[in-house]
């Protein structure tokens, strides 16, 4: 297992997660059996939002003597009633489901407490403005019942308000090349299915590429780390449909969310111990296995020009790594750091290496001009 930094955090989480969604009607074995699949390969971090009561005890099971491994993410907001979730802003009941999951996994704090599923501008008010649970997380962290404060969510905008305010030390958002690539003119229900979905996906979720990348840009300024959720699109990325569709692995998915600024760990929703074993291959996959650029052959996705930092341009002559150049670079369009000055520093290859050979250019799937790039950075960083 590889590890990075939670956001600002000085604590070490490990790039592959588990995301515990679809792991609520599981049986007690199987949320067992998947829980230390996971750990056995270095997994230190688990998202679990649901408040349904068999799911909170299996997880406190499969967590037995092993809580201090584990960073787990639970969520203030989501509740439970008459059978089933939902979501609510009434601090009382969110304090009795908070509550509630401490003692059904055994344990007497929460590593991440996230302000669940906040899309809209009147909920982002209400959360956060006087009155709201965020009063109540910062209570419970002063406690000793919270270590960090996340927020759940899957409007850019909205995120990209929370990322900006210093509330919140982490973010959990959907990260995929199916939401990330569509450009403003295509961000229609109709375009998603047509580049290969089946069924339809949630339309909160199908926002304009610009947007997203404004956000992983400042999350990676602000320090805010991004957990990514949905790295598969519920699914559907690798899911080929017919012949003519093209469908990415649970390794190429993994790699894309990794690639992103901001991304310190991934959380696949795995519902038994094959899906988890599938995301875990990420750990041992060779660099071909993981490349993602087959994303170039959606034409739907227009990705002609656009840096997806896959590193597909990759051997450089001199050791360029053409793709983390190009994200700092990028990253900076938003403002410089301190931080962001120093990673450039610390790159054994910089951009002024650069002898314009075109090798990279030749390979890149997506036409990038990398020696504009190059020039790009260098006026930014080594002048």
């Amino acid at each position: 297992m590889e590890y990075r930094k939670l956001g600002r955090k000085a604590v070490d989480v490990g790039i592959v997660g588990l995301g515990a969604e679809y792991l609520e009607y599981a049986s007690r074995d199987t949320v067992i059996s998947v829980v230390h699949e996971a750990l056995g390969h270095g997994v230190n971090y688990i998202d679990l939002f649901m408040a349904s009561p068999d799911v909170r005890d299996n997880f406190g099971l499969a967590l037995k003597n092993k809580r201090h491994d584990v960073l787990i993410a639970g969520h203030l907001g989501s509740a439970f009633g008459t059978g089933q979730y939902y979501r609510t802003r009434d601090e009382v009941i969110c304090r009795e489901f908070f509550d509630d999951l401490l003692k059904r996994l055994q344990t007497d704090f929460i590593d991440v407490l996230m302000l669940h599923f906040v899309d809209e501008i009147d909920d982002y008010e209400k959360v956060f403005g006087t009155g709201g649970i965020y009063g109540l997380a910062k209570r419970l962290q002063k406690e000793g019942k919270a270590r960090f404060i996340g927020m759940s969510g899957h409007n850019p905008s909205i995120a990209l308000a929370a990322v900006k305010s210093g509330h919140i030390d982490l973010l959990m958002f959907p990260v995929n090349p199916a939401f990330d690539t569509m450009k403003s003119d295509e961000g229609k229900l109709e375009t998603l299915e047509k580049a290969n979905f089946v069924g339809k996906p949630d339309i909160s979720e199908n926002t304009f590429a610009l947007d997203r990348k404004e956000l992983y840009h400042n999350c990676s300024l602000y320090g805010v780390g991004i957990v990514g959720m949905k790295p598969f699109a519920a699914g559907h990325l690798i899911t080929k449909v017919d012949p003519d569709t093209v469908a990415l692995t649970p390794v190429q998915c993994v790699h894309y969310a990794l690639s992103q600024p901001g991304v310190c760990t991934v959380v696949p929703g795995c519902k038994n111990i094959e899906e988890m074993k599938a995301a875990l291959a990420f750990l041992d996959a060779t660099e071909g296995e993981k490349d993602y650029s087959v994303i170039s052959e959606l034409p739907v996705w227009n990705l002609k020009g656009s840096c997806m930092y896959c590193n597909h341009c990759l051997p450089c002559p001199v050791g360029i790594d053409i793709g983390t150049i190009i994200r700092l670079t990028d990253t900076v369009e938003y403002g410089m750091t301190e931080s962001i000055a120093l990673d450039y520093e610390a790159l054994s290859a910089k951009a002024s290496d650069c002898t314009e050979c075109s090798i990279c250019m030749a390979n890149c799937p997506f036409d990038v001009d990398v020696i504009s790039n190059m020039a790009r950075t260098m006026a930014i960083f080594e002048t």
